[in-house]
């Protein structure tokens, strides 16, 4: 019994990371963003606390601004010290994007290349 428990608990949590998955690309694709306080949003600015809507964009040494893994003004390829890194899970970014903490301190999510934007 403890093991159809702990498989009952395991399937919970892959089915709450799917509905949170699902729940960012639905806000993704109406336009909305979590901010790391929490609050959902559709302008630049938190409605909760002010801070600015993060940006998924890397800047290219041709100072072109990108999403992508190459610069489409330049052709350079996005740098290995350009992974810029945000909590998938609740939105939380580290003070310094380039360096997550193993966990983030906001849902206890640990970071991975699923935080990676």
């Amino acid at each position: 019994a403890n093991t159809l428990y702990g498989m009952a608990q395991q399937q919970q949590q892959q089915n709450q990371m799917r509905q949170a998955e699902a729940q960012k690309a639905a806000e993704e694709a109406a336009g909305t963003w979590t901010c790391s306080c929490g609050a959902k949003n559709k302008g630049k600015f938190c409605v909760e606390c002010g801070k600015t809507k993060p940006e998924d964009y890397w800047t290219c040494s041709c100072g072109a601004k990108n999403k992508g893994k190459f610069c489409p003004e330049c052709g350079a390829k996005k740098p290995a010290g350009a992974l810029l890194y945000r909590c998938d899970k609740c939105g939380w970014e580290p003070a310094d994007p380039t360096k997550p903490p193993k966990f983030c301190p906001q849902c206890g999510d640990p970071f991975d290349d699923k935080d990676i934007r």
